[in-house]
């Protein structure tokens, strides 16, 4: 794995953010497809989509979805899209699923803890329908519970294949507590049941969390989704400037960054 080039996935702007937060949070598909062409241009290969309602309000509408879509490949074809299936409080883990399976997206990330109360029996099924429509999943964890709700459901067949793409999040506050920098140690990451795994971190942890997920192989999710500052501690002026910074310091240590093709390798499920 740590031979792997490196994936930077473009985050620009989550399910709650608006222009308050700031003036280049995209909110429309022009917005994202101009932001997926910038940041594809200094090295990102992959975008996680966020789409609004015309409150600006989050959304899983699959036509907001087509729409958006459609505006980022005719501004920048190469560059992975992945869908959001974030409930926010919002939808329900059938309505998530459902999104899903009517959108047919070539990748979409998936929060465990947002579907684990759902018949397993009902899960399987819907992993399955993925599999068919060839969209891969990545699994979202947020701590040691939900990496070993992850492990349990590869070892008992709930989800099929042998291993997913994950993504560990720092520093969100849940209930059963969170990942912290502690996770990233090569004691943990070189045991990881994953295809392959990726970090996002919040604040302006994102960039030195995004350091030492480099140095164990690992890729990297960065954007106003979950951050806005430089490690300078000044704010980006855009999103495009996160990626910059961490393609500067990744050419400092000789790491290759991945190019479209290869990010469809790095985010395949194990099926």
């Amino acid at each position: 794995m740590k031979d792997t080039p490196l994936l930077i996935a473009v985050a620009p702007n989550g399910a709650r953010k608006l222009k308050t937060d700031h003036p280049q949070i995209p909110l429309n598909a022009e917005e994202l497809s101009e932001t997926a062409l910038n940041c594809a241009a200094v090295g990102a290969s992959m975008i996680h989509l966020h789409v609004r309602d015309e409150n600006n309000r989050h959304s899983l509408s699959v036509g907001a979805y087509k729409e958006a879509i459609q505006e980022i490949q005719k501004a920048e074809p190469d560059i992975f899209i992945q869908v959001t299936s974030e409930a926010v409080g919002i939808y329900s883990a059938e309505h998530q699923f459902e999104m899903i399976h009517v959108l047919k997206p070539n990748a979409v990330s998936i929060g465990l803890r947002e579907i684990r109360d759902l018949d397993e029996h009902i899960i399987t099924d819907h992993f399955h329908k993925m599999r068919e429509a060839d969209t891969f999943p990545q699994l979202i964890l947020y701590n040691d519970h939900d990496l070993n709700m992850y492990y349990d459901w590869v070892k008992r067949k709930v989800i099929p294949g042998k291993a997913y793409p994950i993504l560990l999040v720092i520093g969100k506050e849940t209930p059963e507590g969170s990942f912290d920098n502690g996770v990233l140690s090569a004691e943990i990451t070189d045991k990881l049941p994953a295809s392959s795994w990726m970090i996002c971190a919040f604040g302006p942890n994102e960039y030195p969390a995004g350091q030492l997920a480099t140095k164990l192989g690992g890729h990297i999710r960065l954007g106003f989704e979950n951050n806005c500052e430089l490690a300078n501690g000044s704010i980006a002026k855009n999103n495009a400037e996160l990626i910059s910074q961490m393609v500067n310091y990744l050419a400092s240590e000789n790491i290759a960054v991945a190019n479209y093709q290869q990010a469809i390798e790095i985010m395949r499920p194990d099926w």
